[in-house]
């Protein structure tokens, strides 16, 4: 190799070394500013203040246009904050009033009705579910029994129904399926279905238990769902502002953005008891007090439901699964009941800690509110225990990878591109029109395959949001489009053969 060539080559390495060297400077920083605030000695204005300075700062980081938090504190709501807005074209701002979707908190409040019917004699909660469906019936595969299936299992994600992780919606105008549709997998992404484990072995989460659940409601009361949920559960509850209806147009409705900052409609649900609810931070607050022993001061249960039918839909039934939530074990022998919930443009959680009757409302209208809602809460649970929760380790250690896997991608394109100017400079590539052998069909081929799978990311990602790119990822799916358009490009300058000596 001739020094000119050496000293171009050791040029394109020291640029792409540079270029690493700033792409992980860019990291390094974002990893700092996410340091998440606590202070042990439990100064409820300090945290407050610390969301206030914090909380902005993620949502520019992360793209998240609007966040509503609550924080209850010894069973009263001390704080409802507000930041960005609930529409950002029109500049509208966050308030007390702005509704957004609650994904799979949902399920936490269907709960509540099916609980109420137990209440009432309607059902027991370890009735067959086949009991109370005259129409459509659970089966099974592999010689189980769908008879042995109960209410409870359903509630608490132990029946033996596969993975189900949760439903994409219907853009409006666009037809709902029906129940049966829905669990028959009848169009969408849904899949029918069967029991396909033994009920009551193992805690598998599965939005299709409640959408069975629905089912339930709807025979055992003769009511469609979202009314009956209004009138004997949300009413109740003081929940004025919150609805599972679909049709229905919320004027105090946020608009929803996806990854880019686009966006995205107001998906409606067959599927309300998974995923259907839309609420604000006020009426998730009552739940959680509703939901706490407040001595004299009032009831457990709200007057809707008995402590003990409280008591036990907080009683863990197989692992951290509770009836319509979770139990998680603290620091300090505390114990947090949650539920978060995801929907495509949303991002929610709502927790409560019963020995100190302190708890967490987050409601966003971004996909890219997922890493800002944990962050708020792994913020909150440092506050009420001294110490960080175990996933926040978890959490942290695979941004810090993503982002190591990111510029691994950066410093690879840059040698790739350096490379190629170099070689095209150097007479070794040139475009395909004078290249002595026009190879035409690979360009062909090679341009169809980058724009096919370029094109289905571009899809998933944008178009249809429904990849996860939280925690970094959005950064390595956008390397990983720039290098389909790097190849696609450089496709056209292929390599000339060298010269015969």
């Amino acid at each position: 190799m001739d020094k000119k060539k050496t000293t171009g080559l050791k040029k394109a390495l020291q640029f792409s070394l540079l270029l690493g060297c700033i792409i992980g400077s860019l990291n390094v920083n974002g990893a700092a500013a996410m340091t998440v605030p606590g202070d042990a000695a439990r100064n409820l204005e300090d945290f407050k203040t610390q969301l206030d300075d914090q909380i902005p700062k993620w949502q520019k980081k992360y793209g998240v246009p609007g966040v509503a938090v609550g924080i209850v504190h010894d069973g009263e709501l001390v704080y409802q904050l507000n930041y960005g807005y609930a529409d950002q074209d029109k500049r509208l701002p966050v308030t007390d009033q702005t509704v957004f979707q609650a994904g799979s908190i949902s399920k936490s409040i269907t709960a509540w009705g099916i609980l109420h019917l137990a209440d009432q004699g309607v059902l027991s909660l370890d009735d067959p579910v086949n009991k109370h469906l005259s129409g459509w019936q659970l089966q099974a595969s592999d010689g189980l029994d769908p008879d042995k299936v109960t209410i409870r299992q359903l509630l608490s994600h132990t029946a033996g129904l596969p993975a189900h992780r949760g439903y994409l919606g219907v853009a409006p105008g666009k037809r709902l399926p029906t129940l049966e549709e829905s669990l028959s997998g009848e169009g969408g992404y849904n899949k029918p279905v069967t029991l396909t484990n033994p009920p009551g072995e193992e805690a598998v989460y599965s939005g299709a238990g409640y959408t069975l659940l629905q089912l339930v409601i709807e025979e055992a009361t003769g009511l469609p769902f979202a009314r009956y949920m209004d009138e004997e559960v949300l009413k109740p509850l003081k929940m004025a502002s919150s609805t599972f209806q679909q049709d229905t147009d919320i004027p105090e409705m946020a608009k929803t953005y996806g990854y880019f900052g686009q966006v995205l409609p107001d998906y409606r649900f067959a599927e309300q008891a998974a995923a259907g609810l839309r609420t604000n931070v006020a009426d998730l607050v009552n739940v959680l007090l509703a939901s706490m022993d407040q001595g004299e001061r009032k009831p457990l249960g709200g007057g809707l439901l008995p402590t003990p039918l409280i008591n036990e839909m907080h009683t863990p039934v197989l692992g951290e699964n509770g009836l319509g939530v979770f139990v998680r074990k603290l620091p300090q022998n505390l114990s947090l009941i949650y539920h978060d919930g995801s929907n495509r443009g949303w991002h929610s959680f709502y927790g409560w800690i019963p020995a100190t009757r302190d708890g967490l409302v987050i409601l966003t209208n971004s996909q890219n509110g997922v890493d800002l809602r944990q962050n708020i809460y792994t913020a909150w649970l440092k506050y009420e225990t001294g110490e960080f929760p175990e996933s926040y380790y978890a959490i942290k250690q695979m941004r810090e990878t993503n982002d190591m896997i990111a510029m691994a991608l950066g410093i690879a394109l840059g040698a790739y591109g350096l490379v190629f100017i170099w070689r095209l400079r150097g007479g070794r590539r040139g475009f395909i029109v004078i290249h002595p052998k026009k190879p035409y069909i690979r360009l062909a081929l090679r341009s169809l395959l980058l724009l096919l799978t370029g094109s289905a990311l571009l899809c998933a990602g944008y178009v249809w949001s429904v990849l996860s790119l939280y925690s970094g990822y959005k950064t390595i799916y956008l390397w990983v489009l720039v290098w389909h358009a790097a190849l696609l490009i450089t496709g056209w300058f292929p390599k000339k053969p060298k010269p015969i000596a």
